[in-house]
């Protein structure tokens, strides 16, 4: 029997109804991650369904693995055979299980968005156009067309030959993925029975982010029963393209059963009092967060500047990490710019501190990027894009550019150009022994070992990385192949490093959207001037990201305005402080 005696009202309510529509307006910090992985085992007990007939859509991998990590936990082994992962994961399976009625090989590579770039500036080049790569991307993605006729046809043939070349390469960019399996759910009638009759449960996490096309996906797939869990008060990625009035139009619905989640487990009644201040402001769903955890009063600093406004919390800092007072700490900023400062402050008084950004992946160093370029390129012979690089990094400048010039001249592939010249040849010779030793290895990590040993290759710790990924994937009763390690790098998210390295021993430095989904013990969020926080971007958006930096913090909040700082242009000017600020701590 499983124990659901851990419950609140509001949280038994959500998990143990029988309505086939449900919305659960989950705020900060009330347990939406235990509500789910209740429903998903509760949904299992009853034997309602098993978890190969469920889908749960989640917005970052980390969370899917921790939500699947907690259903085996619950459940047992049977928890291994659930879909927890994102969007975009879920869209690779389909695509790969549909591959040629797609009009793909299984082994399709998915491209990050620098292999995009990469492609689609070659592309300009090779076309000799005047125009820029984000004119096209622009263009692709419905926004204002280009300002002359001429500019306008060169975008469009460029976004063309980009297609036409992701195709040849056996490829698909990021964005085409929710794309092809939209119209393929939509269009498609033996696909969209096919999905319909596998998954008649379907879960989806942190639904104020999803987009149109996310949703449409769900939406067509129409499943028999739908749990969606959100907070439209932490809906932050609008310019990435979800859409907020998705969820609050759900809200309204009368074929949705709504429950709402206000109880927080985490905040301090300061804190919580101080956000249901702050985003009363916006228009929204009504709701409110409660709580009875008593704490200290929110601190609120004015220092001369940004070197200032660091300086002073050293102490605490300090204090923070001394044997015996082990606490989580982050300080939060609106620009990187900001917290490279910081970084170099903290550094210059011996304080421990670390970033966590996309940047710091291991996997994506240089020495590791070298033999992830051979890993997609073994995967995936017609990778133009990986054979370049792995060939720009073992054939020799003069070779290289032999090989280049052939292709350009005939506008055929790399990889064609290759055969045509003797230091191709014999790079194409070592490929394929290459290749042959990888393929052979008894798995992924032995594969990587002996492309290292074999190639020279100083990998910058990314064996062990790879290590580690299939260990956690076997845990997970998930594949641990070379497309899996490859889609799981290239759709890499700073919110996916794993809980357990963000440890006391250190402060913690990254953006408010860096820190979402995240919880310290003590929260430092700095620059809160007008100009920087709210930025340019929607007031209502810019609002509701300081409720989610605000709601970081379990026990301590500390909020600073430097008097001085830069503005996006680099300018020293005067401050104002915050409207958030004065919307938060003096209403």
């Amino acid at each position: 029997m499983i124990d659901y005696s851990t419950l609140n009202a509001e949280q038994y309510e959500a998990v143990m109804s029988d309505h086939p529509r449900i919305l659960t307006l989950a705020g900060a910090g009330t347990g939406k991650t235990q509500v789910l992985t209740s429903r998903i085992a509760r949904i299992w007990e009853t034997g309602a369904s098993n978890t190969e007939n469920m889908l749960a859509l989640t917005f970052t991998r980390a969370a899917g693995a921790e939500m699947k990590e907690r259903v085996i936990k619950m459940i047992g082994p049977d928890g291994k055979k659930l879909f927890c992962n994102t969007f975009h994961a879920f869209c690779v399976e389909v695509i790969r299980e549909n591959a040629e009625r797609l009009g793909y090989e299984p082994n399709f590579s998915v491209y990050d968005q620098p292999e995009c770039d990469d492609l689609l500036n070659a592309v300009i080049a090779e076309l000799r156009y005047s125009i820029t790569a984000k004119q096209v991307k622009d263009a692709r993605a419905g926004k204002k067309p280009t300002s002359s006729k001429t500019a306008a046809a060169q975008v469009k043939e460029a976004a063309r030959e980009y297609e036409f070349r992701l195709k040849r390469n056996n490829a698909i960019d990021f964005d085409g993925l929710i794309g092809t399996v939209k119209r393929a759910v939509k269009t498609d009638m033996a696909i969209h029975a096919q999905l319909r009759a596998t998954y008649s449960y379907v879960f989806v996490d942190e639904f104020q982010d999803t987009d149109q096309e996310q949703w449409d996906i769900v939406s067509y797939l129409n499943p028999d029963n739908l749990f969606i869990v959100g907070d439209d008060f932490q809906s932050i990625y609008g310019f990435r393209g979800s859409d907020v009035g998705i969820i609050m139009g759900l809200a309204k619905s009368p074929e949705w059963q709504t429950v709402k989640l206000e109880r927080n487990y985490r905040s301090t009644q300061p804190i919580i009092e101080a956000a249901n201040a702050l985003i009363k402001h916006n228009d929204q769903t009504e709701k409110k967060l409660i709580t009875d955890k008593e704490g200290d009063a929110i601190d609120y600093r004015e220092p001369e500047d940004l070197d200032r406004e660091i300086v002073d919390i050293i102490p605490r800092l300090e204090s923070n990490q001394r044997i015996g007072q082990w606490r989580t700490t982050a300080i939060l900023a609106r620009t990187n710019r900001q917290l490279d400062r910081a970084r170099a402050i903290l550094a210059m008084h011996g304080v421990p501190c670390d970033t966590l950004a996309a940047a710091d992946n291991p996997l994506t160093r240089r020495g590791a990027r070298e033999l992830l370029a051979w890993i997609a390129a073994i995967e995936n012979r017609h990778d133009d894009g990986a054979m370049r690089k792995i060939a720009a990094a073992k054939m020799g400048k003069a070779g290289f550019y032999e090989a280049e010039q052939i292709m350009l001249s005939g506008r055929g592939t790399f990889t064609d150009a290759l055969h045509e010249t003797e230091a191709g040849r014999a790079f194409i010779d070592n490929y394929n022994e290459q290749r042959e030793a990888f393929i052979s290895a008894q798995d992924i990590t032995q594969g990587a070992n002996r492309l290292v040993i074999n190639l020279g290759i100083d990998d910058d710790g990314a064996r062990y990385e790879i290590s580690k990924w299939q260990e956690r994937q076997t845990e997970l009763g998930e594949p641990a192949t070379a497309a899996g390690l490859l889609e799981y790098v290239r759709m890499s998210n700073v919110a996916d490093r794993p809980a357990k390295e963000r440890d006391a021993s250190k402060t913690w430095l990254m953006t408010i959207h860096g820190s979402k989904g995240l919880e310290f013990d003590e929260v430092f969020i700095v620059g809160a001037a007008q100009g920087t926080i709210p930025g340019r971007s929607d007031p209502q958006e810019e609002r509701r990201l300081f409720y989610v930096a605000m709601t970081r913090a379990r026990e301590y909040l500390n909020i600073s305005r430097p008097m001085v700082m830069e503005d996006w242009g680099g300018r020293r000017r005067d401050t104002e402080r915050s409207q958030f600020v004065t919307e938060a701590l003096y209403h």
